[in-house]
């Protein structure tokens, strides 16, 4: 027995005595713990041996995971709508939900992926872990049973669907960072979870998703789920089938989902797979994958191939080691917990996209999605900011008549001034001949002035919004901020739903990652409220009426405040340069009879306010592109120069 930990403990979780010790203690003392670490770094598998050390009875571990779907009433349980209308309200019709199942038991609430509750879900933790009880309406108070305390879990990483918790809530938790493993703990949780079949590839296995995690075009690498798929795949095999393409087919199917990738590096996660497995393979092998496979089967039974003396994954390892070596790494005797590895389906980010792109006809890939994981309409390599920032730099917005202005580029607004010896450009020949009649001797030259335009983004964050339709609002704004930066432009972003938030004014700098990050950010909104935001657009414009571009990001459906077309339609008239990205993930423009369109009735609301010639449909990141040129050439398609 490890001192300060029970023995079924630590038979059921590879390493982690310091962090287990801590854990224990706090769940002893009814201290809610705060779990944050990256995935598969054993954070339900410790939760979990300490839970059952504890003790096997009913609700002593509840577990719930954290989406937009969880409520207060769904964590605090409901009464049973059918006994409720035949008898009333009565403690026995009383269904109890997770947060009350484990007060009853004095068991632990373990809430998975946190950070990705509404906060109003998470507000009934507060009187349950301060107080100790619950107040449920027409059923009373539960109080609960010693031992009962709240274990959360979060991904640092995750910035997608994702809250910043409450300063209130997390003050009532106590923190634990979980970081990858030692190597030699990695090695063991391997060999417990795949056994002695492909033991000599374990080493390989390990190292190449540690290799991952410090590779300079990745934002993060595979976690210890990587090196078990792997030699889990490669047992589908015989010795002499494998070859260097398969260990690479192998490969990209068991890690490159697991990979996130900078936007900025331009290449394929299968493509930096194939560039560890290179850099393994000359490190340790000689460069010749047949070395591999000859220590590889020189490796006992049993017995991982060991790339270094110390097994604490300092050192790199060396060839000579992989040989066979003479430490086995320590197996724990147990097998019944999977160390590491947390429930089905949480391995990765939620909205990761799991497709792998073919890194070459002559070099295989996963060649897909993973199956079994349906796609997360969020997206997040929609949502991600770098990718957003990335793409507005792509994007190339043409003013068109604004402002004068002392800095930036010349527009396309061609002025006649009169000639000096240091003013050159063609001549103006309607200035000119125009002084002549007024008995002038004057001569006039074209020049192209330099101006600025404001631009403000209306941007709805109602529930019909949310997701992958934010990214057109943070990559306009991020386009504009580049405008902004050389003089030729201002820009304010204004959020709504059924109120208004101003992220970022015009007059004020603000720094454009952050503006990008609070705009992925929005939460999901209530009612959408288009009078209210048509009226501050109004307001803004008057400014600069004919200096000033507002784009409304919407699927234009009222739902407070003004909702009638002829009202919204006065009020879109006050906006003298409105345009509309109609956002509508089921396409706006539906097929009809013959193959003729017919416009969504909200479309047609919008289109009957702009004008067809301003307003252009917004599906997905690709159409971002559309939005701008149409800000470029204007409502009548004339394009600046």
């Amino acid at each position: 027995m490890t001192v300060g930990l029970p023995d079924d403990v630590t038979a059921s979780v590879v390493g982690r005595r310091r962090e287990l010790r801590l854990l224990l203690s706090a769940l002893e003392r009814g201290k809610a713990v705060l779990l944050i670490g990256l995935p598969g770094v054993s954070k339900t598998t410790m939760v979990r041996a300490l839970a059952h050390h504890l003790g096997d009875e009913p609700d002593r571990f509840v577990d719930v995971t954290g989406d937009e779907q969880l409520t207060g009433h769904a964590l605090v349980g409901t009464f049973d709508p059918p006994m409720v209308l035949k008898e009333g309200y009565r403690p026995e019709h009383f269904v109890p939900g997770p947060l009350a199942r484990a007060m009853n038991a004095g068991g632990i609430l373990y809430l998975e992926e946190m950070n990705r509750a509404p906060s109003g879900a998470l507000n009934v933790l507060m009187t349950a872990l301060s107080e100790r009880y619950l107040e449920v309406p027409r059923l009373g108070r539960i109080e609960a049973r010693e031992g009962f305390t709240v274990v959360g879990a979060a991904n640092p990483l995750d910035d997608v669907g994702t809250t910043r918790l409450s300063r209130g809530l997390v003050d009532r938790f106590v923190t634990l960072e979980l970081d990858y493993q030692a190597r030699e703990d990695e090695l063991a949780i391997v060999g417990r979870r795949c056994g002695d079949e492909r033991a000599g590839f374990h080493a390989f296995a390990v190292d190449l998703g540690r290799e991952s995690r410090v590779h300079p075009d990745l934002r993060h690498g595979a976690s210890i789920r990587g090196a078990i798929d792997f030699i889990d795949l490669l047992t589908g095999w015989r010795h002499d089938e494998l070859d260097l393409n398969t260990i690479r087919f192998l490969a990209c199917s068991a890690y490159a989902g697991k990979l996130r990738v900078k936007p900025s590096a331009g290449k394929t996660a299968a493509e930096i797979v194939h560039e560890l497995i290179d850099k393994l393979l000359r490190r340790d092998f000689n460069g010749n994958v047949e070395t591999l496979f000859e220590h590889a089967l020189r490796a006992p039974a049993g017995v991982p191939v060991e790339a270094d003396e110390d097994t604490g994954g300092e050192a790199e390892p060396g060839p000579a080691e992989l040989a066979g070596g003479d430490r086995p790494a320590p197996r724990p005797s147990s097998r019944d917990e999977i160390p590491g590895l947390a429930r089905p389906g949480s391995g990765d980010e939620a909205g990761e996209s799991r497709s792998v792109p073919m890194v070459g006809r002559d070099r295989p890939s996963n060649g897909g999605a993973r199956i079994g994981d349906p796609p997360d309409p969020r997206d997040s390599h929609l949502r991600d900011p770098e990718l957003v920032l990335k793409h507005a730099r792509e994007l190339v917005l043409r003013l068109r008549e604004g402002v004068p202005a002392h800095a930036g580029s010349p527009g396309h607004a061609v002025l006649a001034q009169p000639w000096t010896a240091d003013a050159t450009g063609p001549l103006a020949l309607e200035a000119t001949v125009d002084a002549y009649l007024a008995g002038s001797d004057e001569i006039f030259i074209e020049h192209r002035s330099r101006h600025r335009r404001d631009y403000v983004i209306l941007v709805d964050h109602s529930g019909s919004m949310v997701g992958r339709k934010l990214t057109l609002a943070a990559t306009m704004a991020a386009a504009l901020a580049q405008l902004s930066a050389a003089g030729r432009a201002d820009y304010a972003v204004i959020a709504f739903d059924d109120e208004l938030k101003e992220i970022k004014p015009l007059g004020v700098e603000a720094d454009i990652e952050e503006v990008v990050d609070l705009v992925l950010r929005l939460p999901e909104g209530r009612a959408t409220d288009i009078g209210q935001v048509l009226q501050a657009a109004a307001e803004a414009s008057d400014r600069q009426p004919d200096a000033t571009d507002v784009i409304l990001i919407s699927d234009c459906m009222p739902t407070k405040g003004v909702k009638t077309y002829a009202g919204l339609a006065r009020l879109a008239a006050r906006v003298p340069s409105l345009y509309v990205a109609f956002a509508d993930e089921r396409g706006a423009a539906i097929q009809v009879f013959g193959g003729s369109r017919q416009l969504d009735l909200y479309q047609w609301w919008a289109q009957q306010w702009v004008g067809a010639d301003r307003l252009k449909e917004f599906a997905d990141l690709d159409d971002v592109e559309g939005v701008v040129d149409l800000l470029s050439e204007g409502p009548n398609g004339g394009g600046a120069a």
